[in-house]
């Protein structure tokens, strides 16, 4: 007993806890392969004294969340290079007071510190390919240092002071090429970086791991999409200044965008779409059921839609309509449909029994319901990616035919979202897809938006996500009240539109007929008529 006894002194004279333990850190998994040939993505394993103050990393393929671990008494943290970091990658460390990477960092994600109370300090003392987005912080009530000595190629950084009150600005040693904040943390002047010769040494060191990235050998997602944004952004201006380190980013960009669609925006994906063809083997056509329909009445009374949609053209009801379910169903992704029949009504009441929203499919199918009552016709669309089989993002919006203009028009209640030519002509998606890829004039209403609270943009809305999201549209045949879900009636069938090659094949029908797809409405169907697909 009195050996044991001592040795728990000795133990604590030399500073070392009884309950101290080895964690191990192992390979994180966001890849399976070498971001860069010839660096490993993770060493085998690293250990490190759960009671540690202070512990470094050295230069890693991808960093770890490193608040999955328990650590503590850890305060200061000290990384060396490192490709990839990820978002929360330092949550919920109590203790946690400074963060220093040493080396260059190629991106690091979104919302990269969150909930660290004692945190003050983040010093990046090598250069900057890419970051994420302005939420760079959360709920770190004590920062206020966050300094780059080195230069950052593409910042998209903001600073929000209802989480991180104390941090009022960002320190900035190196060049900085573009900013999400340009009054925050402004563009450096190319002439300025001319005459340094230390900034241009870390743009070119930056040059060099992004064509490292854009020629590595094994799949490496989204990062080669990383680099190749910051190489789109550095190679002008490499060139100007005239860098021997130009040529060989240029190459290793061409290399990579003939490796397939990886390094591609979604504009320009949706650019080399291949055309659409006239089908003549298509003779169906789209059905809307009448306004005197039985639930189309029970919906249009219990909510006046008539009155809602007002004594206007069919223009001005239906943007009235548009605003209405934009306003009076929230948003929520996600979340889906409530239990029940996928109708106005219910999905209504139970975003106001239970103060919750719902998803554009929701929104896009009372919209469509809506019209309907009070008498236009009205198609909600899937709207898919190149990549329907594999990307779980797809957007649904409608089309409300107008016989005032004598076509389709695009309304989204996601967005309260139309869209117009230059003249101001309501156009629909196909015309809104055709010059997406034309680089033909759009104009997204101004006050698009999400739920009344995030105002969107041309460039946001439809020159990324719509046109990641107008590669494949698709609908339903039979345009009704309760089109899908469980309901007594007969449900249409889907019917897609694709381009020629495309292997899509969630669909009933798949055309490369644009024409046939986007056919004016002329077959109406009476609830006294059976119900036939």
């Amino acid at each position: 007993m009195k050996q044991r006894l001592f040795n728990i002194f000795l133990s604590s004279l030399i500073g070392i806890s009884a309950a101290a333990e080895t964690i191990v850190i192992k390979n994180p998994g966001y890849f399976t392969s070498p971001i860069r040939n010839g660096h490993a993505v993770f060493p085998d394993s690293l250990c490190f004294d759960s009671e540690a103050e202070e512990i470094e990393f050295p230069d890693l393929g991808t960093f770890v969340r490193l608040g999955d671990y328990n650590f503590p008494n850890l305060r200061k943290v000290t990384i060396g290079n490192v490709d990839y970091m990820p978002g929360g990658a330092f949550d919920s460390m109590p203790n946690l007071e400074e963060i220093v990477i040493n080396g260059l960092v190629g991106h690091f994600d979104c919302t990269f510190v969150r909930c660290c109370p004692k945190l003050r300090k983040i010093v990046f003392k090598g250069p900057v390919s890419s970051t994420g987005g302005p939420g760079f912080t959360y709920r770190c009530t004590k920062l206020d240092s966050v300094i780059f000595e080195s230069s950052v190629c593409d910042f998209g950084l903001n600073i929000y002071p209802q989480y991180d009150p104390m941090l009022k600005s960002y320190t900035m040693h190196g060049a900085v090429l573009t900013a999400y904040n340009d009054s925050l943390t402004p563009p450096t002047d190319i002439n300025r970086i001319r005459g340094n010769r230390q900034q241009i040494s870390e743009l070119e060191s930056i040059a060099r791991w992004q064509a490292d990235v854009l020629t590595a050998d094994g799949d490496i997602k989204w990062m080669r999409n990383c680099a190749y944004s910051g190489a789109r952004i550095l190679l002008p201006v490499l060139s100007s200044l005239g860098s021997p380190e130009a040529e060989p980013l240029k190459a290793a960009m061409e290399h990579a965008w003939n490796l397939g669609d990886d390094v591609k925006t979604n504009l320009e994906i949706l650019k080399e779409s291949p055309a659409y063809a006239t089908d003549t083997t298509r003779t169906e056509q789209f059905v809307y059921v009448q306004p005197s329909d039985s639930m189309l009445t029970l919906s249009r009374n219990r909510f006046n839609l008539d009155s809602i949609a007002g004594n206007g053209d069919d223009i001005s009801k239906i943007k009235n309509l548009l605003y209405w379910v934009h306003n009076n169903i929230v948003h929520d992704g996600s979340n889906g449909f409530p239990k029940g029949p996928r109708n106005i009504r219910n999905i209504h009441d139970s975003a106001l029994r239970d103060s919750c929203g719902f998803n554009c499919r929701a929104l896009a199918i009372s919209l469509c319901e809506a019209l309907l009552s009070v008498g236009i016709p009205s198609r909600y669309l899937t709207c898919e990616s190149k990549k329907w089989d594999t990307d779980n993002d797809c957007h649904v919006i409608c089309i409300a035919w107008s016989s005032t203009l004598g076509k389709w028009i695009w309304v989204d209640p996601t967005f309260a979202a139309y869209v117009t030519d230059e003249t101001g002509l309501m156009l629909h998606p196909g015309e809104v897809r055709y010059r997406l890829q034309h680089d033909m004039p759009l104009i997204l209403n101004p006050d698009a938006n999400w739920n009344n609270r995030e105002p969107q943009t041309k460039e946001d809305y439809l020159d990324n996500y719509m046109a990641k999201n107008l590669y494949i549209i698709s609908c339903n045949t039979l345009n009704q009240a309760e089109p899908e879900g469980p309901s007594n009636h007969i449900q249409g069938r889907v019917a897609a539109l694709a381009p020629q090659g495309s292997n899509y094949t969630n669909a009933h029908i798949v055309t490369t007929d644009d024409t046939w797809f986007w056919q004016a409405p002329s077959q109406w169907l009476n609830e006294s008529r059976p119900r036939t697909e």
